[in-house]
Order: C-alpha cells, then sequence, then structure tokens
C-alpha cells in the first residue's frame, strides 16, 4: 500500500492537499494524539490492575461485569451514557469522549493482561518477597519483562479500535471533538478513488506510528531495567 500510494502520489493522480486545506486538520490531529495517547495510558494501568487482580482471585460474576461492555454493545446504550454525561455536566468535552473511549477498549486490555497472569508463575510475589524484594522491584524488574509482549498487545488493539470510533466520538462529543476519523470519515464516502485511498492511508500511517512509538519506548525501558539487573 505504501509503495502504490507513493506511486500514485509520484505521478500526480493523488494529493493530500484536499486534507490539509481542511482548518480543523490540526485540531484533529491534536485531539487524535490526545485521546489515543491518554486512552493507552489508562488501558496499561488500569488493565494491568485489574487484569491482576482478577487473576489471583477468580470470581465469575467479576469477569461478566468487566465483559459487560462487550455483552451490551456501546452503540445501543448511547442514549443513556449521553444522558449520565448530561448529569456530570460533562458532554462535548473531552473527558466524555475519553470515557467512551475507555469504555469501549478497557475489557480487551483486561482480558489480556489477565490471561496473561494467569499464564505466570503464582508464587512469584512470594519469591520476591522471601529474598526482601518490594512491590516495585516485583512489577519493574519481574513482571515487566515478562508482560513485554501483552504490553505491545493492548497498545496496539488499543490504537486501533480508538482510531476506528467515528460514531460515539461525534455523538458523545457533539461535533465539537474533531477527530481524524470524524474529520477523514466523509472523504470515505466519496465516489472519487483517491480520496478514499487517501483516508485509508493517513488511518492506517497514524496506527503504524503510534505502534511503533509505544514499540520503541518498550524497547528501550527493557533495555534499562536490563541493564540494572
Amino acid at each position: 500500500m505504501l509503495l502504490y500510494t507513493a506511486w500514485l502520489f509520484v505521478t500526480g493522480k493523488i494529493t493530500f492537499s484536499f486534507i490539509l486545506q481542511d482548518p480543523s486538520i490540526w485540531q484533529a490531529f491534536y485531539y487524535t494524539c490526545v485521546i489515543t495517547s491518554i486512552t493507552i495510558v489508562l488501558n496499561i494501568s488500569l488493565g494491568l490492575l485489574t487484569g491482576w487482580h482478577l487473576a489471583s482471585k477468580v470470581s465469575l460474576w467479576k469477569d461478566v461485569f468487566v465483559l459487560l461492555p462487550l455483552i451490551l454493545p456501546v452503540i445501543a446504550v448511547m442514549g443513556g451514557l449521553q444522558l449520565a454525561l448530561l448529569w456530570l455536566h460533562i458532554p462535548d468535552q473531552l473527558i466524555g469522549v475519553l470515557y467512551i473511549h475507555l469504555m469501549v477498549t478497557i475489557p480487551f486490555s483486561i482480558q489480556i493482561f489477565k490471561n496473561r497472569f494467569l499464564e505466570l508463575e503464582k508464587g512469584i510475589p512470594s519469591l520476591v518477597k522471601l529474598f526482601n524484594g518490594s512491590k516495585q522491584t516485583m512489577w519493574i524488574f519481574v513482571y515487566f519483562p515478562l508482560l513485554g509482549g501483552s504490553l505491545y498487545t493492548v497498545v496496539l488493539l488499543t490504537t486501533v479500535i480508538s482510531l476506528s470510533q467515528y460514531a460515539i466520538t461525534a455523538f458523545i462529543g457533539g461535533g465539537l471533538i474533531p477527530t481524524i476519523t470524524t474529520l477523514l470519515f466523509p472523504y470515505l464516502q466519496s465516489s472519487n478513488f483517491y480520496i478514499v485511498h487517501t483516508s485509508v492511508f493517513l488511518i492506517i500511517t497514524m496506527i503504524g506510528l503510534f505502534a511503533l512509538s509505544i514499540r520503541f519506548i518498550i524497547s528501550i525501558f527493557k533495555k534499562v531495567v536490563t541493564s540494572l539487573l
């Protein structure tokens, strides 16, 4: 797709001017980066702790409660969510969009981390305590290297889901919180093949950049942790 896009660009059949001329492009890019970044951080922190808790104390009703947002489609309860956000005075605001993005991503993160913790040795906390290690030592030097693959999976999945949300972002944001997806969605409905191709290319590029950036950060942090061992 990259080579095909480059060929179309060189031959003059494709151009990015239609999107760059949009006055809200930079605002949409800013909101997209902020929403996706915060959603990733919250998914890692909340998903990690919740997954660890569910793996250590298995409970059916807790699992059902965590999976409830997946059992009930968010689009079906959007009206009730909008009413709840009105009571909290946070509709049409960034925090409301963040909440709805977290709601559709956090169940996946919790399940990924929970399944990974179930695969790990249950006696790790006891062993760390036996050698007078703290909880910080256990998480940084023991769990983090073992959870590297799960962390990257959560980041990639969260990025894809967050960037693909058009309906709930437009509904909860009230059109006041533009993102790259809401900006490009009308172009995806175009009958012009080159405009559609450019829009898809830009969305895939953003997903790839987020994934590569987080992968780079995780690899650097792994090297730092390894050097301290």
